[in-house]
């Protein structure tokens, strides 16, 4: 079984188009999938976001994990909707910089990061976009929260490739998901760090499941490695238990 922790939804009152996905992810191997808010849930609609998600946990228990969305800019009230959405059963926080406006530097996402911290939910953050969103930049945030694990989303992809591993290794609490980023890049990790922080992502509509599929089972890796990767890796770092 293959778990995607990198598929974005823009149609969650769309069930017709959630089942035509879940065949489609079933036919790949993909047993569950860790699924975020994207565009205007992700940015400013975060209540609505959480909310459907919430729902479709409910629906989809064995397939569906849900990440919850705040912006930071929101302060207090943020802080609020993070702890319903975990209180209604979403996995993690996801941080989206670019489309968030703040730079992972910045103080202003730490009240997040305390809940986060306080019970015990991973951090999966967008990488890539210049400024606001580098490698390098997510693994010193994850220094100052050491007790938190956090996710490279589509490893710095297109033009950070180069910090990948030097970011994982400033960090151990740091993962790296594969969604988007070339197989180098993330052979390039394995050397790194080993195979244990390694998460599989489709990026999902982003990128296409089977081409992200086939571009980590045609890396060559031991069973062992490709099995860390594929699912059990984000068994652990998402509490997944099937």
């Amino acid at each position: 079984m293959i778990i995607d922790s990198a598929v974005r939804l823009r149609t969650a009152g769309n069930w017709a188009q959630i089942k035509a996905w879940l065949a489609a992810w079933q036919r790949l191997g993909i047993g569950h999938a860790i699924v975020a808010p994207a565009d205007a849930q992700a940015t400013i609609a975060n209540e609505e976001g959480n909310t459907q998600l919430a729902r479709l946990m409910r629906r989809y228990p064995k397939q569906i994990s849900g990440l919850a969305v705040a912006n930071p800019w929101r302060g207090t009230e943020a802080v609020a909707l993070l702890e319903k959405a975990f209180d209604n059963g979403l996995s993690g926080l996801y941080l989206c910089p670019p489309r968030q406006g703040f730079r992972l530097t910045e103080s202003i996402v730490d009240p997040l990061l305390k809940v986060c911290h306080r019970r015990r939910k991973p951090v999966y953050s967008h990488t890539g976009t210049p400024i606001c969103s580098e490698p390098l930049q997510l693994a010193e945030l994850a220094r100052r929260f050491p007790e938190i694990t956090f996710i490279m989303g589509h490893g710095g992809y297109p033009d950070f490739w180069y910090d990948v591993a030097p970011a994982l290794r400033q960090a151990p609490n740091l993962m790296l998901e594969t969604s988007c980023q070339m197989a180098a890049v993330i052979q390039q990790a394995l050397d790194a760090v080993g195979p244990d922080r390694i998460l599989f992502g489709s990026g999902f509509p982003r990128s296409k499941p089977d081409f992200e599929i086939r571009k980590i089972q045609t890396m060559g890796l031991p069973a062992k490695t490709l099995t860390k990767i594929m699912a059990m890796n984000a068994m652990r770092c998402w509490g997944i238990c099937l």
